[in-house]
Parts: C-alpha cells; sequence; structure tokens
C-alpha cells in the first residue's frame, strides 16, 4: 500500500485485470504517490492485464492529477493495455466532464462494471 497523509492507494489482481485504488486527495501533493504506485503494477502481474483505476473515494481532483490520468491513459494506449476508470459521487465525474477528458476516458459506476468493459 501506498499512501500520504492525504491520499492512500491500494493496487489488487482481481480476474485478469489489476485494480488500483485510490482514496482522498489528488493533487500536485499526492500524485507522486500515486504516480509510484502505478509504476510499480508490473509487480502484480508480468502480463499486460486491463488496467481500471478507482477513483469512487477520491474527495479532490486537481490539474495535476487530472494530468497524470492522461498520462497514463497514453502509457497505456502504447503498450496496448485497456484503461478503464471508475468514478462515482460528484467530484471526479464533474472534472472529467468539465475538461472533456469523458471524449477520452472510458469512465464506469463500479469496478465489476469497469473489469468487463476491458
Amino acid at each position: 500500500m501506498g499512501s500520504s497523509d492525504l491520499l492512500t492507494v491500494d493496487i489488487d489482481a482481481r480476474g485478469t485485470a489489476v485494480v488500483v485504488s485510490v482514496r482522498g486527495e489528488l493533487d500536485l501533493a499526492t500524485v507522486p504517490v500515486l504516480r509510484d504506485r502505478l509504476d510499480s503494477v508490473g509487480e502484480v502481474s508480468a502480463e499486460p492485464s486491463p488496467l481500471v483505476i478507482d477513483l469512487s473515494a477520491v474527495t479532490f481532483i486537481g490539474s495535476a492529477g487530472l494530468a497524470l490520468l492522461v498520462d497514463q491513459h497514453n502509457r497505456c494506449q502504447d503498450r496496448g493495455i485497456p484503461l478503464e476508470l471508475v468514478a462515482t459521487g460528484s467530484v471526479v465525474p464533474r472534472a472529467i466532464q468539465v475538461t472533456a477528458l469523458d471524449q477520452v476516458f472510458s469512465v464506469h459506476d463500479t469496478v465489476d462494471e469497469a473489469i468487463g468493459a476491458s
């Protein structure tokens, strides 16, 4: 588990997918925690597995957090790895919609839905 005072990141294998669960605030100060954990996804699965990032427990997302998600999307695309996001509530879905990133990301209501889409 990776964490700071404001952000906690857990990584689990679920079927063929790797699920990264993020809780807390995702901003300039906490982005390095998530980046480091995303860089360690290969430790969970040796094969290119679908990646699901569960943001349903994120209470704040700033531009640095959105930029990290775009970067991760590009990295996954380059490697041919499906990337699915889970976002509920109003914070993350609203940020994704306002920035038109809903045209880039596949956003789902549940982890099971995201796994099924990959």
